[in-house]
């Protein structure tokens, strides 16, 4: 009786799902394009089933048919993870920061693999050389104009300056989407944020949200571990993951996906280890009520962090997506780089640690 009812449980589960994904045209457009993938991958594999089990019988067939389902599950990953083209629009048309009356610069980033990013350069109007300086890094769907309206809350709130950029495949840049690219395109945003002489350069800190957060946790990671000269000021990331493996056992929940080995993972983000090499100060933004990243996880990297300075900052009402809107967000993130500019100012060696 008990397997009958989670049986039903996870059917009904899955038809919620696909009816959520098919409120709208272009969730529609996606369900699409995923099942017709996933129909010519099966469709040839029937083909080549028949084949094997003509010519070499059952044992091979079934080895086969094993290989099969974990070859079709790799390839369809990015399909899965990456949503450059929702909505529809988002690689033709990304709106500029004056829609909000905030001032800029467009800008072109080009990566060691030769891709470009495009990007905007957003400074206050004032004592832009003395502000902190934000690195935004965002999710896994659309642009860096579907941002614009949460920047302008922070560049207004917090007195700071912005660089938003889009990943490879995303919005105006060049490329397709990848783990080891996106490591590649924050690698370059740093390093071009690192030459301008008109940013200070004690005040460079990440922002990264969902997906954007494991960049962003990488990318510190990285930093900590090469010992970088000059340190970040901070690190701040909002309802992001542990890892690919483990947002698969949430979102699935299929007791095979636990006994699927890492390798079988074409994207895996493994933020809950490169969480422990941060030494920054560190902010934990966690919306309670988030539909898709478990607070757990947000919770789980909190614990695992090792920097002296961390803080995690739950928010009842918040969402996956809508954790900005919630009370007493900015005044959080301000009070946050307070601490981190009194820390600068009267630690003489917060230059030499990382």
């Amino acid at each position: 009786m008990s397997i009958r009812i989670k049986t039903k449980y996870h059917c009904c589960s899955l038809l919620i799902m696909f009816s959520r994904l098919l409120t709208n045209d272009n969730n529609k457009l996606i369900l699409f394009k995923i099942i017709q993938e996933i129909s010519l991958t099966f469709g040839l594999s029937l083909f080549l089933l028949y084949l094997f089990y003509q010519l070499l019988g059952n044992f091979l067939l079934i080895i086969f048919i094993v290989c099969g389902v974990l070859f079709t599950l790799y390839g369809l990953q990015d399909a899965l993870l990456y949503q450059p083209n929702e909505p529809d629009t988002a690689r033709t048309i990304v709106l500029t920061p004056d829609l909000f009356q905030m001032p800029y610069e467009t800008i072109t980033i080009e990566t060691s693999d030769n891709e470009k990013l495009h990007g905007y350069l957003i400074k206050q109007n004032h004592h832009s050389n003395e502000c902190e300086t934000l690195i935004f890094f965002h999710g896994n769907a659309g642009n860096i104009g579907h941002r614009l309206q949460n920047v302008h809350l922070l560049y207004q709130a917090c007195n700071i300056n912005v660089l938003l950029f889009d990943y490879r495949g995303y919005g105006k840049s060049t490329g397709k989407p990848s783990e080891a690219g996106f490591y590649i395109d924050a690698q370059a945003v740093y390093d071009y944020v690192r030459k301008r002489t008109d940013l200070n350069q004690e005040k460079i800190f990440f922002f990264g949200r969902s997906l954007g957060g494991a960049v962003a946790l990488h990318l510190a990671s990285h930093l900590a571990e090469t010992n970088e000269t000059l340190p970040l000021y901070c690190v701040i990331v909002e309802n992001t993951f542990t890892s690919i493996p483990d947002m698969a056992k949430r979102l699935f929940q299929v007791f095979i996906i636990d006994y699927i080995p890492t390798w079988c993972y074409k994207n895996v983000f493994s933020s809950i280890k490169k969480i422990r090499h941060i030494k920054v100060p560190v902010l934990f933004l966690s919306g309670a009520q988030d539909e898709l990243v478990p607070p757990q996880m947000m919770q789980k990297l909190h614990e695992e962090c090792t920097s002296p300075k961390k803080q995690l900052i739950l928010f009842s009402d918040g969402q996956h997506n809508t954790t900005w809107l919630s009370y007493n967000y900015t005044t959080q993130i301000y009070k946050f780089l307070h601490e981190c500019s009194i820390s600068l100012e009267t630690t003489p060696t917060a230059s030499s640690v990382n």
